[in-house]
């Protein structure tokens, strides 16, 4: 058993700060104008260009979307596109100052022109957590939610 302990513990340590750096990377693409808000919006956007996104944050399905739900993260899984499961529709709503409820969001990936600016390694920091926890449970059917934080 000590091994599961182990296995625990380390996935624990790998999950560290990531809703904190969910939050982060949700709140730079607002402000770089890089989010795409709301499944009909995502759906939309993936159709036109699915290569120029890094990562869709997915909040629980509503009953009457469900299905579409289902059919954007195995789109999002064909094109590369990291899943994030958040834990509120709500609390993603606010943090991207959205005015209605959204059940999803997409980040688009950072321009070349954005990759040179002083921020980089604060970017590269948060991205780099984003990316190792979506990495660690790339196979897992059953993706674990992150908690947004509450502000």
């Amino acid at each position: 058993m000590v091994v599961n302990d182990e296995l625990t513990m380390d996935l624990k340590f790998h999950t560290v700060g990531i809703g904190s750096s969910a939050r982060k990377a949700l709140l730079q693409a607002l402000q770089e104008n890089r989010l795409v808000v709301g499944l009909t919006n995502a759906v939309r956007s993936l159709a036109k260009e699915p290569d120029q996104f890094t990562f869709c944050f997915m909040a629980p399905a509503q009953e009457d979307s469900h299905l579409q739900e289902v059919l954007l993260e195995a789109f999002c899984l064909e094109h590369d596109i990291y899943i994030v499961r958040v834990d509120s529709a709500y609390k993603l709503s606010r943090l991207v100052h959205s005015s209605v409820i959204a059940s999803c969001a997409l980040v688009r990936k950072i321009p070349k022109k954005l990759t040179g600016k002083a921020s980089n390694s604060f970017r590269r920091s948060y991205h780099s957590i984003l990316v190792e926890h979506c990495e660690l449970f790339l196979d897992d059917p059953h993706k674990p939610i992150v908690k947004l934080p509450e502000k």
